[in-house]
């Protein structure tokens, strides 16, 4: 492995691992009608409870025009809407819809079956483990 620098190099295997996953993620929830995407939405807003355009931006890491479009598919199946802020009279707070709640179960199911499709070759403690470090990686990077 050390004789290949691109196996070597944890950039390459950090993306490249995010394309599998994602890839895996995006099949599992096409037959629940959403891109992983918009279920990771939706799960950090039931998480975190309902929070500016901004500052959800911020959590998921996306680009402005990926999330916007992502919400604006969302707001037209009516699982997310906008409502506007009571700090901010520019922003809008985004925030889960009955039609979502709807989802709810089969979304978090579906994650704990990608978690599991992607992550199986992991102990308990591996995946404990691996996901402190890539925590503390975004944490340096943030």
């Amino acid at each position: 492995m050390q004789d290949d620098p691109v196996r070597a190099s944890l950039p390459h295997a950090v993306v490249r691992a995010f394309r599998l996953v994602n890839r895996a993620s995006n099949r599992l929830f096409k037959p629940v009608g959403l891109s992983a995407e918009q279920a990771h939405v939706l799960s950090v807003l039931w998480a975190l409870g309902p929070m500016t355009i901004g500052a959800l931006q911020r959590e998921l890491a996306l680009s402005s025009p990926t999330l916007t479009g992502a919400i604006d598919r969302m707001a037209a199946m009516e699982l997310v809407r906008r409502v506007p802020s009571k700090d901010d009279a520019r922003a809008s707070v985004l925030e889960c819809t009955a039609g979502a709640a709807k989802k709810r179960r089969k979304i978090e199911s579906t994650i704990d079956a990608i978690d599991d499709t992607c992550f199986a070759a992991l102990t308990a403690g591996e995946r404990a483990e691996l996901s402190r470090l890539l925590d503390k990686v975004c944490a340096a990077l943030e």
